[in-house]
């Protein structure tokens, strides 16, 4: 379902001077390569919608975050960016990634917690495993460079000029490791 976010010639401006400080390409064009699996923490797709739409800066600096899917708790797909644009999703991965948030709450639980409440809500990880597969045919994206966003400091695409890193735990190895064994 398309779904999209407000991304002006503004943001991909934005996301432009981003990717020249990060990554030392000044384009906000997507070549995907990875695709990383993320968890909103909050309960539904439009809170997630209403945080990306809003743009506001994140570690001091614009654009604001985004992802290129929700999936919410009953499998619905929303497509929020065109594949085409980076999302700032994931720290040294954006210029090369396509992000996609699963809707879970995590309720004063750990990841892994939330990661176990996923892989077993049959319609939306049947969701995520069938837009995963669709994206890996489309853009020949191997099952290794399906990752979670806990992992993505160890990815072998991983740059960032800056010297940032991520500090997510959310999809660990582990996690990741049975989601792929699903595809």
């Amino acid at each position: 379902m398309q779904d999209p976010i407000p991304y002006p010639q503004t943001r991909r401006d934005q996301m432009a001077a981003y990717s020249q400080r990060h990554y030392g390409v000044a384009s906000a064009a997507l070549t995907p390569k990875v695709i990383v699996l993320h968890f909103t923490t909050g309960d539904t797709w439009q809170g997630a919608w209403s945080t990306f739409a809003a743009n506001t800066t994140n570690r001091g600096e614009y654009p604001g975050t985004c992802a290129h899917y929700v999936i919410d708790y009953a499998g619905v797909v929303h497509q929020l960016v065109p594949l085409t644009l980076h999302c700032r999703h994931t720290i040294g991965l954006n210029h090369v990634a396509i992000g996609i948030e699963i809707v879970q709450s995590l309720q004063g639980h750990s990841s892994a917690w939330a990661e176990q409440q996923i892989l077993g809500r049959a319609a939306q990880v049947n969701a995520a495993l069938a837009l995963v597969r669709q994206l890996q045919a489309t853009y020949g994206i191997a099952t290794i460079d399906v990752i979670g966003h806990a992992m993505a400091n160890s990815h072998r695409l991983f740059v960032d000029k800056l010297g940032w890193t991520n500090d997510h735990s959310d999809w660990s190895a582990a996690s990741v490791s049975t989601f792929r064994s699903r595809l």
